[in-house]
């Protein structure tokens, strides 16, 4: 039976190894970026969202390892500390120990859990509204898409679990019918890969991350989904085609301005230069060996942390209660 002291010790295990993954990850994301961008976009997208969730996963993991490998077969397989010393553990301390660690653990837990509840249903609600009013913005439909009376030269995905397209007309008068094929090749691409989801949960997954390092995962996020999309466009149009809609779309965008409204994924998202590089010249790392390499890393991760589990353990125990006799 798990103790309610162990259950704390094991949430402030979790957090204590989620604050060291979101400082390692903020040093190492920005020398991370070159060689990470010639990884294939498909599966650049599952690296960020790892790396994303890297903090709440490990804390998470540890938090379990902590609170179960001691106490049932076969995830008992390191020599815990309670077998030597029953005083160091968690499992045996006085009432005002455990209230303490209760109180602690257990507001932790609790504020983010909040912050996880108020991110979700604040992204949820911006999605649907933003999807609602582009709707009501609609005068007409052209093919699938979605097209809203405005000069401006929109052309987005919106939506969560069924993503819809919206262009403008503004953008159907400018463009050739060619580039138009592109535009809507490369939205339809974010419904049927759920973009807009995914990029949804790494937003969410991403707790424990410091701001910045967050919004520059963000980043990379949203341009290995348009380098996908792109991509796909470019087996159906060429590449060339799409790389110079890409730039004919930016440059309309520069002439109008106007601001993606939230949660949309829009055609002329993220960094142009790079994407059109990307499809005009391609130096991407064989997909095989980049998906060995992520699969490494993740073997490597998880043994690291089951290695450094029961000695944060320990240390945390020594720290609450080492006025324990």
């Amino acid at each position: 039976m798990i103790a309610l002291a162990d259950i704390w010790i094991a949430v402030l295990c979790g957090i204590a190894v989620a604050i060291v993954a979101s400082l390692a990850l903020a040093v190492a994301a920005p020398l991370m970026l070159r060689p990470l961008r010639r990884v294939a976009p498909g599966l650049r997208v599952a690296i960020l969202i790892g790396m994303l969730s890297a903090p709440l996963l490990s804390g998470a993991v540890v938090a379990i390892l902590v609170a179960f490998s001691t106490h049932a077969w076969p995830l008992d397989l390191v020599t815990h500390h309670c077998h030597i010393d029953s005083a160091a553990c968690a499992s045996h301390a006085r009432a005002d120990d455990t209230l303490l660690l209760t109180a602690l653990g257990a507001g932790s837990l609790c504020a983010i859990l909040l912050w996880f509840g108020l991110s979700f249903f604040g992204l949820i609600s911006r999605s649907n509204q933003s999807q609602r009013l582009l709707r009501l913005a609609s005068v007409s439909r052209l093919a699938d898409a979605h097209v809203v009376q405005t000069p401006k030269p929109v052309a987005l995905s919106a939506g969560l679990l069924r993503s819809e397209t919206f262009v403008s007309d503004g953008l159907v008068r400018a463009l050739d019918s060619k580039q138009l094929a592109v535009v809507m090749a490369h939205e339809e691409a974010h419904a049927r890969r759920r973009d807009g989801l995914f990029r949804l949960m790494g937003h969410l997954l991403s707790i424990g991350h410091l701001p910045w390092t967050q919004r520059l995962l963000m980043h990379e996020l949203e341009l290995a989904q348009e380098q996908a999309c792109d991509a796909l466009a470019a087996i159906a149009h060429g590449a060339i085609r799409t790389a110079e809609t890409l730039l004919a779309v930016e440059r309309l965008k520069q002439a109008f301005g106007y601001k993606v409204p939230d949660a949309c994924m829009a055609f002329g998202d993220a960094d142009i230069e790079l994407r059109a590089h990307a499809l005009l010249a391609p130096r991407f790392f064989a997909t095989g060996w980049s998906a060995a390499g992520f699969v490494l890393t993740m073997l490597a991760s998880a043994l690291s942390l089951f290695i450094v589990s029961e000695p944060i353990h320990h240390e945390l125990e020594s720290i609450f209660l080492s006025n324990h006799h």
